[in-house]
């Protein structure tokens, strides 16, 4: 019986590189030659001794030489002529034993006669290893694995380590050295599972990312599967491979737009002991610029303001960038940081589709709704964006709170102003308007008595808006009265 060792695998490979033409010359040509999913080649003898060398392409080089003659000569067609090169060396990278082979290790576990239990037994436990299109588990030590055949009715790859504790080991390999993606794939290129990923259940598990809490976990037993996981949204690289994506890991949390320096700056502790020097150019690094005193003003401005307002985070971001563009154009020369906070905030409700209104703005900022208004047509004008409107339909529901009305007043209203905007453009009319006609209208169709003051007051218009706006609807409705069915009173 042939003894197996560890690192080497036969005693005739000791102290020697393994290649190709050397099993070659020792063992004869193999029995057959497989490609194993463009990965690898697995020589076979019908010993039972498999041996694993890399695919490598054989690109033929080839020069075109082009030789000059007369113009009274014919021109020949280019010749190729291959470059004689030196022959590859094709490095033998495993060795797997199977049955006819018949031998055992330096620890005396037999193939086919021993069991998995009887190989934990002497070398310790391990953690189970597969691959989804593979037909073996294995167990990996220093030097050597050991192989059991799955079951039959493991499609959908079912895990029992008891069971798999009592069959025989059937397959034996020996790595001679470490190849591309040692830790990633086997001998055949297939991916490893190890049993860490194998549920409760005994079937793989389903994991699903809780982007919040950066953890990894399964949708069937909850289990957390990794945790502070490392964000590559912002890294500006993909990842195509596993191999890829742990190269291009990057740690420390992503970066935040809403802090003036993107979260990216290096803060030294003053009170830390250090040398003269160093305490100098902490001091000196923590003086601001112009630039970033003016960043940390707006950005704390623009988080203030959208606390007040509610506002989600995705508009404060959307402000920021805006903001951040108009700085670097050099759009706040001459105007306030407050007035061009503002009217970036306001910007990004109307293209957010967040129904907050410029006085609802100006209300919780110490600008005035004149410079407000030159800084947001700056912005539009030098930027070239274009100037979204509110729809005064999501404004309805806040306004019909306020006036302490009804449920049905409001869903009236909404159809009077879905009415009007199919007819009539809302370029150039203030939403606010629109809606304070459309909320008196559908009051007085109800048999609410409501005056004009009170609506106009409520909503911040004036009457006169009220009015003109409260003429149009009424033509309006005149014209569709005996064609859109009233709700009841």
């Amino acid at each position: 019986m042939t003894t197996i060792f560890r690192g080497f695998g036969l005693p005739k490979f000791q102290g020697k590189k393994v290649t190709k033409s050397l099993i070659i010359n020792l063992f004869n040509e193999p029995y057959k030659t497989i490609l194993h999913n463009s990965f690898s080649y697995e020589m076979i003898y019908q010993k039972g001794v498999s041996l694993f060398y890399l695919k490598e392409e054989e690109i033929t080089k080839i020069e075109i030489k082009k030789k000059k003659r007369k113009k009274s000569e014919k021109l020949e067609d280019e010749k190729l002529q291959p470059i004689k090169k030196k022959k590859k060396v094709f490095e033998i990278f495993m060795i797997g034993f199977v049955a006819p082979f018949s031998g055992c290790t330096e620890k005396g576990l037999k193939l086919n006669l021993n069991t998995m239990e009887d190989v934990f037994k002497k070398l310790g436990k391990e953690k189970w290893i597969t691959s989804l299109d593979g037909k073996y588990w294995w167990v990996e030590y220093s030097g050597i694995s050991f192989y059991v055949e799955k079951e039959e009715d493991n499609a959908l790859e079912f895990f029992n380590e008891d069971v798999l504790l009592k069959k025989p080991i059937i397959r034996i390999t020996v790595p001679l050295m470490e190849y591309p993606d040692y830790g990633v794939k086997n001998e055949f290129g297939l991916e490893k599972l190890n049993q860490d990923d194998f549920c409760l259940d005994g079937k793989l598990h389903q994991p699903i990312l809780d982007s919040k809490k950066a953890e990894s976990i399964c949708a069937k037993c909850g289990l957390v599967l990794s945790e502070r996981m490392i964000s590559m949204e912002n890294s500006g690289q993909r990842a195509f491979s596993t191999e890829e994506r742990n190269k291009r890991e990057q740690h420390g949390s992503p970066m935040n737009p809403l802090m003036p320096d993107m979260q990216l700056s290096t803060m030294i502790d003053k009170r830390a002991p250090m040398p003269e020097v160093l305490r100098k150019a902490v001091k000196w690094d923590s003086r601001y610029t112009w630039k970033q005193r003016n960043m940390i003003q707006a950005t704390s401005e623009i988080k203030r303001i959208g606390e007040l307002l509610n506002l989600p985070k995705h508009v404060k971001i959307y402000a920021v960038t805006l903001y951040r563009k108009a700085f670097q154009l050099g759009l706040l020369k001459g105007r306030s940081i407050k007035a061009m906070v503002a009217a970036s905030l306001y910007f990004a409700c109307g293209a957010e589709k967040i129904p907050r209104t410029l006085g609802e703005i100006a209300k919780v900022t110490d600008s005035t709704f004149h410079n407000i208004t030159k800084c947001y047509q700056s912005l539009i004008k030098e930027l070239n964006l274009p100037s979204p409107t509110i729809n005064p339909g999501l404004l309805v529901s806040k306004y019909v709170t306020n006036l302490n009305l009804g449920y049905e007043i409001q869903i009236l209203a909404g159809k009077i102003l879905t009415a009007y905007e199919k007819r009539y453009s809302l370029s150039g009319k203030d939403p606010k308007g629109l809606v304070a006609a459309a909320i008196y209208i559908a009051a007085h169709q109800h048999g609410l008595k409501i005056s004009q003051t009170k609506v106009s007051r409520s909503i911040g218009i004036t009457e006169v808006t009220l009015r003109n706006r409260l003429n149009e609807m009424k033509r309006f409705i005149n014209y569709k009265k005996k064609k859109v069915n009233q709700p009841n009173q």
